[in-house]
């Protein structure tokens, strides 16, 4: 069964998701994607991809599986 999952990512306490998943939410509903998985940390960009959520996330995705971000920049 494919899935789509929305990774949002944020440095610091003060940023706001709420914006980022509805961007990603509308992407999903427009390319009719289905029901997105939400996976969020804070951490600092500088942490390598393969050390945060992302790394088992990318590692765990199958053929057809979609993975959304709001910004290339929060890879």
């Amino acid at each position: 069964m494919k899935k789509t999952i929305g990774y949002l990512r944020v440095s610091t306490d003060g940023q706001d998701l709420d914006k980022n998943k509805a961007d990603i939410l509308k992407l999903a509903n427009d390319r009719d994607l289905g029901k997105v998985e939400f996976i969020e940390e804070k951490v600092s960009g500088k942490v390598s991809w393969r050390e945060r959520k992302l790394g088992k996330l990318v590692e765990g995705l199958q053929k057809n599986d979609s993975l959304i971000v709001s910004e290339l920049s929060r890879l």
